[in-house]
């Protein structure tokens, strides 16, 4: 299969755009982020995040999260991956917190791919690199100390 590149050269001297690159599969991978990710994003995704810890530690806890990229990683036609570090407490006494990735499906719900609790990411930092895209590797590891 051979992909071809558009390129758009103009001239700033007479008001156009700067050079920009056209990759074909741009168009199929906002189709795939605008056709999973959901519309109520923070809301589904506390939900989902509460439920899978819930699960995992068989009690009720609350979860907080920061975004490590705000941008989902999308590569060709995949689901979009979401990188979050979370905060699981019970009864606002910390359980654990570490990196998560998640993928957001049919615009309904996001789903856990991979969860590295801190403890573990501290004996074995090379997990890292595994799991999440090298760009976060650094955000990931300065939370470690």
């Amino acid at each position: 299969m051979t992909f071809s590149i558009i390129l758009f050269i103009g001239l700033a001297s007479f008001g156009y755009p700067p050079l920009r690159l056209l990759h074909p599969l741009d168009g199929v991978q906002n189709s795939q982020i605008q056709g999973n990710v959901p519309k109520q994003f923070h809301k589904i995704l506390k939900r989902e995040l509460t439920t899978y810890f819930q699960e995992m530690y068989k009690e009720a806890v609350t979860v907080e999260y920061e975004l490590l990229r705000d941008v989902p990683t999308q590569v060709g036609v995949a689901l979009p991956k979401y990188y979050i570090w979370v905060k699981i407490y019970s009864q606002k006494v910390l359980l654990d917190e570490g990196a998560v990735k998640v993928a957001a499906v049919e615009r309904k719900l996001f789903t856990v791919s991979d969860y590295l609790a801190i403890a573990d990411l501290k004996k074995s930092s090379e997990k890292i690199n595994q799991v999440f895209p090298l760009a976060l590797g650094d955000k990931i590891r300065a939370r470690l100390k």
